[in-house]
């Protein structure tokens, strides 16, 4: 009962948690071939994380009592 409790806050975020490292690991990977893949990488990466984001932000306005 008490990993269960200690896990709970963690199991929310768990798919962020995985985004991220995720997306950390694809980065380092992308940098090992040069700065200009790297950094186009980064570019990609940020762009996923704000269209997620903004489907997030979508869906949560569509869930008021109109």
């Amino acid at each position: 009962m008490f990993f269960k409790q200690l896990l709970a806050p963690i199991w929310r975020f768990f798919d962020a948690i995985c985004f991220v490292i995720g997306a950390i690991f694809a980065n380092m990977f992308a940098f090992s071939f040069g700065n200009r893949w790297g950094w186009l990488g980064l570019a990609i990466t940020l762009l996923i994380a704000g269209y997620i984001s903004e489907i997030i932000a979508v869906q949560q306005n569509n869930k008021g009592g109109d």
